[in-house]
């Protein structure tokens, strides 16, 4: 699907300041999409690094059955750092 002005308007005046997940909830585009756009109108963004995801959030979107994978999506975070994050509480949280 072709994106229109205002549609690369508000990628260009938002991206960065929410998450890509969030942008393509508001312009019925994938994620992908919108990370693939962005890279084409060459914005950047460090967002995924000043994202704070709390800890028990993502316990319970994992006891819904939600997957590293896609809960990585929603925050923009790797699937590795959040099962990287878990152990870690697992093992702190059982060792002490």
């Amino acid at each position: 699907m072709a994106w229109n002005y205002n549609q690369t308007a508000l990628l260009r005046e938002q991206h960065g300041k929410i998450p890509s997940a969030a942008i393509a909830s508001l312009l019925g585009k994938s994620p992908n999409a919108i990370i693939e756009k962005a890279n084409k109108m060459g914005l950047s963004s460090n967002l995924y690094h000043t994202v704070e995801v709390p800890l028990y959030s993502v316990i319970n979107f994992r006891d819904e059955g939600y997957c590293a994978g896609r809960l990585g999506r929603l925050v923009e975070y790797s699937h590795k750092g959040l099962s990287w994050v878990e152990h870690q509480y697992t093992v702190a949280r059982d060792s002490g």
